[in-house]
């Protein structure tokens, strides 16, 4: 195993070495040149990992993976890969102020107990970003990162191309078209200020920031 702070992978991808470094603090790069992301428990533990290789991504299930989570910080950038969000932090980096910036990347699991805590670390009025996918499950994972902001309880259903949702403590029942669902509607259909900011990749046939890195990649190839 190796730990030098930039990876040959990414960098063959046009990933910049500070960027590298960046994310480098949970991560390894093995033998086979595949990158390794820890992932822990709430004790600290490994419980899972999430594999780049050059071909492919593998997201971890389990677990949560924190960088620059402080009081200090001023927004927050929050992902279910960190694959999806090196690629998206490349993109724009003439945007984010690095030194006031952390990343949480949370597994695919989806523990909100691990995420909520993470949260709680950050000031009151930290500026929280989404980079999840454009496919129905991203956006409602944008909607149930809102929810911990806002301490709202909602539950998600999908069926029959609509996403019923349910208000926990109101007990109300309410649905949208997979279609035209989004952060921005549920917020509407809910009368919620949305304060979360989403980030999706504009091009079409990808979902994700990876997707579109690896669209560009084959593309230069």
């Amino acid at each position: 195993m190796t730990r030098k702070g930039t990876f040959d992978i990414l960098t063959y991808k046009g990933v910049e070495l500070d960027i590298q470094r960046l994310f480098s603090r949970n991560a390894i790069q093995d033998e086979k040149g595949q990158i390794l992301f820890d992932f822990f428990d709430q004790d600290g533990g490994v419980v899972d990992n999430e594999v780049l290789s050059l071909y492919r991504s593998k997201r971890a299930s389990y677990g949560i993976s924190c960088l620059n989570i402080s009081e200090t910080i001023k927004s927050v950038f929050v992902s279910d890969s960190y694959a999806s969000m090196i690629f998206f932090v490349n993109q724009y980096k003439a945007r984010i102020s690095f030194e006031v910036a952390g990343f949480i990347v949370v597994g695919s699991k989806f523990d909100e107990v691990l995420l909520k805590k993470s949260l709680e670390k950050i000031p009151a009025k930290t500026k929280v970003n989404t980079v999840f996918s454009s496919s129905i499950l991203g956006r409602v994972m944008d909607c149930r990162v809102q929810d911990l902001v806002y301490d709202r309880d909602c539950r998600y259903y999908l069926s029959d191309d609509c996403v019923r949702l349910k208000n926990q403590k109101k007990n109300k029942f309410s649905k949208e078209s997979i279609f035209n669902f989004s952060l921005r509607s549920y917020c509407i259909s809910q009368a919620v200020i949305q304060t979360v900011r989403t980030f999706k990749p504009k091009q079409k046939g990808a979902e994700s920031f990876y997707q579109l890195n690896q669209l560009h990649w084959k593309g230069l190839d």
